[in-house]
């Protein structure tokens, strides 16, 4: 079974994948690889055990909302 991760940068999957340590990728976005530069909602897929990472630089608790 596959797991979805959210991570708040690419960076993150610099030394491979959280789960198994692969960096064999396949993401959202042409040429997209764990470096850095992917945008809010890109995902961003290990191809040996199926974990996605998908890429949320805020989360809903940080949301503007405060500032009126």
């Amino acid at each position: 079974m596959s797991e979805v991760i959210f991570i708040r940068d690419s960076r993150e999957l610099a030394r491979g994948c959280l789960i198994c340590s692969a960096s064999i990728w396949d993401c959202t976005v042409d040429g997209c690889q764990p470096h850095s530069g992917n945008r809010q909602g890109d995902v961003i897929h290990c191809k040996l055990c199926n974990t996605l990472y998908v890429v949320e630089r805020e989360s809903p608790d940080r949301s503007r909302s405060g500032r009126r």
